[in-house]
């Protein structure tokens, strides 16, 4: 056995050896990197300016109903009811405007950070971006009546977490 086999598992000094991060593990990273990026740097803008007033929150309802009658006469009463879903949570959010963006924030933060983990080959990072996946959906249950929230957001939530974590779980083997 060569000096070469002998060291090809450790560099400098000691270090194991990682190899070359594959490359859908980087183009998730990255994607996970500019989804939660941007909705952290339009979250602190968001913070600033506060809740809707009551004045935005009357015009939103306005915009909201009007589209909510045109839904009815099409005869599309799923999508009415849909709506009238999305206004009530809305409002919910609303009202508890400055616990429920910090709650967000801290959530993107932690799913930033598990793809920084992940980015650097630590295995944690997966495991944090489940828990991520599952806060990051189940989070708008702690300002928001159940019964006030479209199922079809919570499905597409599920989703696309669930496929990215399946993807992620792709690159397992690489993560130490």
């Amino acid at each position: 056995m060569d000096q070469n086999e002998v060291n090809r598992d450790f560099i400098d000094e000691g270090t194991p050896f990682q190899p070359k991060r594959p490359q859908f593990l980087s183009v998730l990273c990255i994607l996970t990197f500019i989804s939660t990026g941007m909705d952290i740097l339009s979250g602190f803008p968001k913070l600033l300016g506060g809740p809707l007033s009551a004045e935005k929150m009357t015009e939103q309802k306005v915009e909201m109903v009007k589209s909510i009658d045109q839904m009815r006469e099409l005869n599309m009463e799923s999508m009415a009811v849909m709506l009238e879903k999305l206004q009530r949570m809305l409002e919910g959010l609303n009202a508890h405007f400055y616990a429920s963006t910090t709650v967000a924030m801290v959530v993107l933060m932690t799913g930033l950070s598990a793809a920084i983990l992940m980015w650097m080959g630590r295995k944690i990072g997966f495991h944090v971006y489940i828990a991520y996946s599952l806060i990051s959906v189940i989070q708008v249950y702690l300002f928001v009546t159940p019964a006030d929230i479209p199922s079809i957001i919570i499905i597409l939530n599920l989703l696309i977490s669930g496929l990215f974590v399946f993807l992620y779980s792709r690159n397992l083997k690489w993560l130490q």
